[in-house]
């Protein structure tokens, strides 16, 4: 994961929390809806003047959009498995005709991280008086 993509997570994880469409966002912001959807997918990099546009939608500075951006990073290189590590490494659990696979909370450990716990996160720091 790259910046920029992890700049789109952000984004997509605020874009939950405020309840927006793709549509309503896009046109708050004043940014095109199909190149909104190229920023949200990390297909194309996004520009400085979209950042801004994006965080003016969200009534919150763009610096904090790049904050929690560093956030998801931080925590994808954090949970990438280390090399060489392999699955069996992990608890694993025996299926019935002796199939052994590892738990989904491991497999889930290991895929990227998506933004959901952001989003959790940033709702319950936004509940606290």
């Amino acid at each position: 994961m790259d910046i920029n993509e992890a700049t789109a997570r952000a984004i997509a994880a605020e874009r939950a929390i405020s309840g927006m469409t793709v549509r309503e966002l896009a046109a708050r912001a004043g940014i095109p809806e199909r190149s909104l959807m190229r920023v949200l997918q990390a297909e194309r990099e996004i520009k400085v003047v979209q950042v801004a546009q994006l965080a003016e939608a969200f009534e919150i500075y763009p610096h904090e959009i790049i904050e929690r951006a560093e956030v998801i990073l931080a925590r994808a290189e954090k949970e990438k498995p280390s090399p060489g590590a392999s699955v069996h490494a992990f608890p694993a659990r025996t299926r019935p005709g002796g199939t052994t696979v590892a738990e989904p909370r491991v497999i889930a450990a290991m895929e990227d991280y998506d933004g959901e716990d952001l989003v959790a996160e940033m709702e319950s720091h936004e509940e606290q008086p």
